[in-house]
């Protein structure tokens, strides 16, 4: 086994400008095979992984359905009455099928924090689409299932979060938001690229990088894109996940065995979308050039992808920040993928 050319892949990547810095880990069975960290980042430094977050939100929600806390087939206004909307369930939600946006509030990172402008603008909302379309909910997918647990719990899914996931050994490092004091010490997001990218109908090039580095952005709970960790805990947590140290193998079968491929209207690609996690495919995915359908993880923003291959026991996080697309992420991580499953076999 070696991880010589995973090494210099992701080096060259970091010196050829794709990202400042980044951290890539790789563990197997509760013990890591291979760690790096290049550029302006080491072991410890912390990142904004963005929507790698959804992963850890889905474990949550798959937790609280296996102890009978959460029916994912009720609608989402059992726990949230004021949502309305009583035709969207959980479920759609977990699987990005709600068509919920509330592109007023994506657009005003300095009010993530404002739980009452949040509830406000869920509660507003109407479908962008007809229930059961695939369409990528960047921001709303946490925002929503925040509100299934709170209804559900009575304390909110950070908590729920802290307690019951990062509590775990190894997993103290999951944590959504950063105090002030810890701002100085996180690595900055980049967006490195110079052309229009939309998602949800939202150009991205000429706001992301000052949005996501404002303070109020950062403090913030964000479920679905606001957990500020690393490459060794993001690891960690799939290899946890792997191990069923959080969820029967039953229920995560459930939510990452299988899902149809379809077209997602909000990043205009086609993708294969289970309960909060995005699959690989038999043809090239961003986990690889080949054999990735029974791989599951989540990408965040253009920076980052953490995942769990099942039939090789890997878990792998590759945290990095440095963003310019979809294209770019896919042939950047697909490579390292690849190069990675090649040196863990």
């Amino acid at each position: 086994m070696s991880f010589e050319a995973v090494s210099r892949l992701f080096a060259e990547q970091c010196r050829r400008g794709d990202f400042p810095a980044g951290q890539l880990v790789v563990r197997r069975d509760g013990e890591t095979l291979f760690a790096t960290a290049v550029g302006a980042a080491n072991a410890q430094t912390r990142f904004s992984v963005f929507s790698a977050s959804k992963g850890v939100v889905a474990i949550a929600l798959a937790m609280l359905e296996e102890r009978g806390v959460v029916d994912v087939n009720a609608p989402v206004a059992k726990y949230f009455p004021e949502f309305g909307k009583p035709e969207l369930t959980v479920l759609d939600v977990l699987t990005h099928r709600a068509c919920i946006f509330t592109p007023e509030l994506v657009a005003s990172p300095r009010d993530w924090g404002d739980l009452g402008k949040v509830r406000a603008a869920l509660i507003q909302a109407t479908p962008r689409h007809a229930r059961g379309t695939l369409a990528y909910m960047p921001y709303e997918y946490g925002w929503i299932l925040a509100e299934v647990v709170r209804g559900a719990l009575g304390r909110g899914l950070d908590d729920f979060v802290r307690t019951d996931i990062a509590s775990l050994p190894g997993l103290e490092g999951l944590r959504f938001g950063a105090t002030r004091e810890e701002l100085p010490s996180l690595a900055r997001t980049h967006w490195v690229g110079t052309r229009s990218v939309f998602v949800a109908g939202r150009d991205l090039k000429d706001t992301f990088e000052a949005d996501n580095n404002l303070p109020e952005a950062l403090m913030a709970f964000v479920p679905a894109a606001g957990l500020i960790t690393n490459a060794d805990s993001l690891a960690r947590f799939y290899d946890a996940v792997l191990q069923g140290r959080l969820v029967s193998m039953e229920t995560l079968r459930r939510y990452a065995g299988d899902a149809p491929l379809a077209f997602d209207r909000s990043n205009r690609i086609p993708m294969r979308m289970a309960r909060g996690f995005m699959l690989g495919n038999l043809t090239p995915s961003i986990y690889g050039w080949w054999g990735t359908s029974r791989v599951f993880g989540h990408a965040g923003a253009f920076c980052t992808l953490a995942f769990a291959d099942p039939d090789r026991r890997l878990a792998v996080a590759i945290v990095t920040n440095g963003n310019r697309g979809p294209y770019d992420a896919l042939f950047r991580f697909a490579a390292l993928g690849s190069a990675i499953r090649r040196a863990a076999r």
